[in-house]
This record gives structure tokens, sequence and C-alpha cells, in this order.
């Protein structure tokens, strides 16, 4: 067709790019809202794309935040104001729906943010409509009395009758997911740009003769009647005909207020509900702000009032799939921003990791502690029993005592097709992780960088996260080339990249743990990130070598998870609340007793894996004796130099309350595991009176583990590592039905997490909204404080 430029349409911005056509929606004065020109020039575009002779797909975008508000009530209202005719001919609108459905030419909508009412028509008529996460649906013209005559003929197109009139009765706003099912989304993922990208690659395959062919038979197959544009038009004059609709537009939109308000002088106190019609305006609008949307139906939805002439303006409903970084979710795979971090002996089981995945969010499978058959056995049956498509995680820790194990891991990942690991206890890389991360580098056909492995790094101190804000170690990928595991193109890829794109900040966190404080740590994670990417030359935004910080430690109720995205995470990590779920891979007994746990039941002990350096890890305190029964063992270890200076007194007590054996046995077992397993290190533990005795303590931690995933009547035994955030759960679902461990799903707490996560952000944002318009002065009265539960200001006017 013939070149179009920037200047050729004032309501719309047009590119070219081979076969396709992009038509961008560019009213940001207006909210996107729908004028005469704005039809005028999207019909003369679709149809000198239905005519050019290469032409044969277009695509339909709005902005970021929205894609299409409907008509722009500011014109009816100026209308009214000047004494002109508001009434309009809506035959343009109908005949530009008509001819993005029928034309010769397919037709994408591509939406992120709001459509409404005639936006929702836009979508409706095309083709193939793609949505963003972000992408909200909705008809709310009844509200005013109004109908969306014009559209619901293109809409039952798509949705059928009953979903379409259930849209315009009830004024409700669906979301992307929604409307997805109900079939006026085809296709829904974040980015969408992406999305869109490859549905284009196969779309530009097509022949303009088969194009043509294609929708001359559609409009054969299935027609809109003459009868069925005579009702809509002959409707829809009628109700914007109609004197008191036009006076409550012309009320709303100079004065804010609803039909149904009584007008108030700061005009606050308003419903959550809008409406926008789905007619043609006349043209050369006053700026007005984005006509508003329907109400939300369910408290965990807060609503969106209209910007026009408010005091307050407060958000849309946000989706929880709208929560944290779009590209984490891209990388992984997921549709939530939102993860399982891995609890061992396969506590994150293979049920839960496989629950999670289908669910569209990412678990790890807790691998510590098992044989790598016993590893290999779980990746193969979470792979069976996830969908085409879904994605999953595994486990990957540092073994410094057996580097070969750890070597051998990832080459069972890199054989399976392992795309995430959480990467554990790491204080600086290893060849085996570095091997893991450059094995996934390479470039696609055109070029262009492919990242398949994803690293996500759990840590809780600055230093160890520069090793993974920076490239590999050099001399780590030296090694890697000379052993022939990686290429040189995979090495030089890796010299531009950091070791791990996401780094997962640990706070009070369940297992093995700093305690460290996330106010303080994700400040100083995210400064040293910045830092960091502006060294190494990094893309700050959004970029190939981008990381994005999540958190973990203490997320367990829609407070917690909401300070750690106000804190900048990219994403959530939960951990102690899925222990105590159906799918946990623990006993019944533990299941039982973390289900009464409190904020004030966890309690920090030595790691018995890491028990001579003093690590210590969050266990469970309440009705076990484990936390200080580990603790006296430490300090034994730490005074005495072997088991042979224990006092008699101290000896039985080990061996008859600790142990329920003797030393000598625990010994000859434990001898009987490192002959078997690292034989050479026998040797030297046995020449070592003090390692011999660090071996023997280290026995009861093993044993604690095993009897509580046993569920043995041993239970002031049992170790259970956990943290604080189980309490906090435990007492946020107290009387619902969360409150019984067996009602709780790992996928249905995950999705209530972040769904009442994102109700609380919304209605907080909403709040401090109302707070900053309000010009009220502050009260010098002390009595009159914010009321209990009320939003405490973010600063206070001097």
């Amino acid at each position: 067709m013939d070149r179009l430029t920037r200047s050729a349409y004032s309501t719309l911005r047009v590119r070219e790019q081979g076969s396709v056509l992009f038509a961008q929606i560019h009213r940001p004065e207006a909210g996107n809202a729908i004028n005469a020109t704005l039809v005028h020039e999207l019909d003369d575009v679709f149809a000198r794309a239905a005519r050019a002779e290469h032409t044969t797909v277009v695509v339909l975008e709005g902005l970021p935040e929205v894609f299409c508000f409907g008509a722009d009530f500011g014109v009816i209202s100026d209308a009214a104001r000047t004494g002109q005719d508001t009434s309009f001919d809506p035959e343009p609108m109908f005949e530009l729906f008509r001819r993005m459905a029928y034309a010769d030419v397919l037709t994408v909508a591509h939406v992120r943010g709001k459509a409404n009412a005639g936006g929702v028509g836009l979508v409706a008529a095309c083709d193939v409509v793609i949505a963003d996460d972000s992408a909200t649906f909705s008809l709310s013209e009844l509200l005013f009395g109004l109908i969306p005559a014009v559209v619901l003929p293109f809409l039952i197109r798509r949705t059928g009758f009953q979903r379409a009139h259930y849209l315009a009765a009830t004024t409700q706003t669906v979301d992307a997911r929604q409307a997805h099912e109900w079939g006026l989304v085809d296709a829904l993922g974040t980015p969408s740009e992406a999305l869109l990208k490859r549905h284009l690659q196969r779309l530009g395959r097509l022949s303009k003769k088969g194009v043509t062919r294609y929708k001359a038979y559609l409009r054969e197959l299935s027609p809109l009647t003459e009868h069925t544009k005579d009702v809509a038009l002959a409707t829809n004059r009628q109700v914007f005909g109609d004197p008191d609709n036009v006076r409550a537009i012309r009320r709303y939109a100079e004065e804010g207020v609803f039909p149904w308000e009584t007008a108030t002088p700061d005009a606050t106190a308003t419903p959550d509900a809008t409406a926008t019609p789905d007619v043609t305006a006349t043209p050369n609008p006053s700026p007005q702000p984005s006509p508003p949307q329907s109400p939300q139906p369910s408290p965990s939805e807060t609503t969106v009032e209209p910007q026009h002439q408010r005091a307050t303006a407060p958000p849309p409903a946000l989706s929880p799939r709208a929560l944290g970084s779009p590209r984490f979710r891209a990388a992984h795979g997921v549709d939530y921003a939102y993860a399982a971090g891995a609890m061992y002996k396969g506590i994150a089981s293979v049920d839960l990791v496989t629950a999670l995945g289908n669910a569209g969010m990412l678990g790890f499978f807790g691998t510590g502690g098992l044989a790598l058959d016993e590893v290999e056995d779980a990746i193969i049956r979470i792979k069976k029993g996830l969908d085409p498509g879904r994605a999953f995680g595994m486990n990957l820790l540092n073994n410094p005592d057996d580097p070969g194990q750890e070597a051998r891991t990832v080459e069972l990942y890199l054989r399976h097709g392992v795309r995430s690991v959480e990467a554990s206890a790491y204080l600086r890389p290893t060849p085996a992780l570095v091997h893991y991360r450059l094995a996934g580098l390479g470039t696609d056909a055109e070029g262009r960088l492919r990242q398949d492995h994803h690293i996500i790094a759990k840590v809780s101190r600055t230093e160890v996260a520069e090793h993974f804000l920076r490239p590999a170690p050099a001399p780590l990928v030296r090694r890697l080339l000379d052993d022939g595991l990686i290429t040189p193109e995979q090495a030089e890829l890796g010299a531009r990249l950091p070791l791990a794109q996401d780094l997962c900040v640990e706070a009070d966190s369940a297992g093995h743990t700093d305690g460290g404080n996330a106010y303080v740590l994700m400040p100083a994670m995210r400064a040293l990130r910045d830092r960091v990417t502006r060294e190494q030359g990094y893309s700050e935004e959004g970029g190939e070598a981008a990381v994005r910080i999540g958190a973990a430690g203490g997320i367990g109720t829609p407070e917690a998870a909401l300070a750690a995205l106000t804190l900048g995470a990219d994403f959530l990590v939960t951990g102690s609340i899925n222990q105590c779920t159906v799918e946990a891979g623990t006993s019944d007994a533990v299941k039982d007793l973390l289900q009464g746990l409190g904020v004030h039941d966890t309690e920090y002990a030595p790691a018995g894996d890491m028990f001579e350096v003093g690590a210590r890890v969050q266990a469970v305190r309440k009705s076990t004796f484990f936390p200080a029964r580990a603790q006296k063992l430490y300090d034994l270890y730490v005074r005495h130099d072997s088991l042979d200076d224990l006092d008699p007194r101290t000896r039985a007590t080990l061996e008859n309350k600790y142990f329920k054996r003797s030393l000598d046995e625990v010994w000859e077992e434990t001898r009987a595991h490192l002959a078997r397993r690292h034989p050479a290190r026998l040797a030297e533990v046995e020449r070592s009176p003090k390692q011999k005795m660090a071996h023997v303590f280290r026995w009861y931690f093993v044993h604690s583990t095993r009897l509580a995933l046993r569920g043995a009547d041993q239970r002031v035994d049992y170790q259970i590592h956990c943290g604080p955030a189980l309490g906090a759960f435990n007492t946020w679902v107290r009387g619902t039905d969360l409150e019984p461990w067996r009602g709780r799903r790992v996928d249905v707490i995950a999705e209530r997490l972040l769904r009442e996560t994102a109700a609380l952000l919304t209605e907080r944002l909403a709040a401090y909204a109302a707070l900053a318009a309000d010009s009220t002065p502050p009260s010098s009265d002390p009595t009159s404080a914010t009321a209990p539960g009320g939003p405490a200001p973010l600063a206070t006017a001097e």
C-alpha cells in the first residue's frame, strides 16, 4: 500500500513492517477515548490495508496503560453546554467494526491495559486478540441508561449471547484471564509483545490472495444482517437522544458526579462505577480525562473511580498476575511472579511442584539429602505430571565436601533439560554452577541471545550476591573450556552476562538463615545491583543482562507480600507456608504441629550440615526440644576435644535422652556411612577425635529429621525447619477454609495470597491518594489520630 507517515493521521501512529501494518490509537490527552476523527482515521487505515497488494495483517494497539476507553464524554458535554446537537450518527462506528471483521485483511488487536465500551467493540471486531496480563474489559453503559448497541453484535460473535449479555447487564470489569476463558481473548501472556511477534511470524506467511478468499468466505459463513444493523443503530440513537441520559453524561463530565449521586463540594464520596458510550462524537474535543470503568464486584477487586474533575483518582484494581516483574514471568515461563522455594528431603515434593506449575507458578523440588537416582526419578515424574508448556525448577546445592556430586547433579539437569534452578548455600561460584549457566547460552538464527538456563541465587549477604551479579570468573570459564564442557561462543556470551539474573534475598527464613532484616537487606541489594550494573555496562532497563531481585523469608500474609513488593521485589518466594499443605512431602504429625504454630514458636539452632562452623537454622520450638538439644551438642563440641572428655553424667544424658542408644553405636553407624559414601574422609576422621565427636553429634541432626519425616512417636526430637511466616499465615487464615491443613492446597494458598495482596495494594494506593488530595489542614488535637486500621500517611505536611 502507499506509504503512510506519522503525520498522516492526528489520532493514530501508523507504521509498516513488511506485510504488517501497525496502527496505534494515540490520544493520551483524552485517555485514548473515541471521537469522530478517530473513527474516520481507523476506517481509512483498514480500507487502505484491504486494498493494498501486499498488506495482509493490521495490528491495532493502544497505549501501554489503556487500549481504548470508548467515546469521549467531554465532546458530548461540550455540545450540550453550547446548545449544539448531542445526537451523533452511530453508523460510521458500526461500519468500522464491520470492515475490521470482514475486510480483505487479517485484523489483530494487541490489548494492554483497559478496554472499555467502544474499546471492547474494537477488540471484538478483530480476527485475532492478543492480550497482556494487565488487560481488562468492561461494558459500563447501562449505568447511565445507555446501551452498547453497536458493540454487542460483534461481541456476541466472539463470546456467545449469554456472556456478552452478562458483561453488559452487570457492567462488571473482567480481567484478561476471564476474557480468555470466555473467548474474547485468543492468546494471553506477558510480555505480550513476544506473543504478538510469534503470531505475526505465522500470519506473515499468508498470501494476500489466500487472506482475501478466506475473509470472503467468513462473510458468507457468519454475516451480520442489515436487520441487525438497523436495530443497533435505532437503539443507539434512542438512548443517546434521551435528554435524561445527556444530562447524566454532562453532569458526570463537568462535575464528576454519577446519575445516582448527590453532588458534593469535593465530589469525592462516590461509588466505584462509571460508563462510556460506544458512539462516535463530534471532532475537536476538549481535553478530557479518560472515561471511567465499571464497578468491581468483589472485596478483593478494589474499584476505579473517575478521574474527571475529582480530587482523588484511585488506581484500577490490580490483577494478581500484574504483581512483580513481567520479565521474571517471561524468563521462567510462568503466569505469576511467584515461586515456592525448595525444602530438603523432597518436602518440596513432586506433587507440590506439579501443582504450582499447572497453576502457572514456579516450584522448586527439594533435592537436599536425596541420592541422584531419587532426583532423576523426581524430574521424570514432574515432567509427566505437568501440562504442556508449564514450568518447574530444581534445587542445586553447593557441596564443598563432594564437588563431584554437585557436578553430576548439573549433568543430570542438563540431560533432562531443567531450565530453572535455585542455587542454595553458595558462598562463591563453583565450576558446576558456571557450567549450568553457560551451557544454556546461545544465539538463534537471527543472531539474538538465547538464555535457556536460569539461576535464582539465594543470598543473604552482599559480598556473596556480588559474585552472582558479575560474569562467571574467568579461571572457571577457562577450565570448562579446556574440559570441553562449554563452547567458545558460550564463554564469550557469558562474559557479558551476570552469573545469575535472579537474586532471591533471604531475610528471616526457615532453615539456613543469617536472620537478616528485609528492610535493610532489600535496599542494600538493590543498590549493589545498580552499582554492579553500571560497572559492568549491563543494560539497566530490561536488557538481556538486567538482574531481578526477589524476596524470601517472612512472607505468609498479604501485608508481608505487599511490604516485599514495596521494597522493590520483582518476585516473591515462599517456603514455610508450603510445608503445611496437602502436597508437602512430610508427615501428617508434622503438619498437625505446624498448623498450630504462632509467630513466636520458632527458634534458631545449630545446623547439622555445617555443624563445626556454627551455622544456624530456624526451626520449630513449640512441642519440641530440638533447638535446645542441638544447641547443647554444639556447646559441648566447642568446649571439648573428644568424646572421651565428656563427664559420665553428660554422656548418660546424651545416650538416654538424645540418642536413645550408646555413643559407640552411633559411631559405628556413622562409620559405616562414611565407609560407604566417603571412604577417603573416614581415615581423616578416625585420626581426629574432634572430628569424630562432630560426626557423632551430627548424627542427631540426621536422626531428628528422619523422625519428623516419618511422623515417629519421639516428637520432642522432631527437627522441623520453619520460619515465623507460618505463624502469621495461621493467624491470617483462622476461621476460613484454609485453617485446617487438609484444606491447604499449595496452589490455592498461593493464588489467595497473591489475590489478596493485589487487593490490598489497590486499597492502600487509593487510601494514600485520598490522603494526598485532602486539602483539610491536619488537626492539632492529639485525640483525632487516624482510626485503628486506617492508613498511616506516607509523609506529614508541615
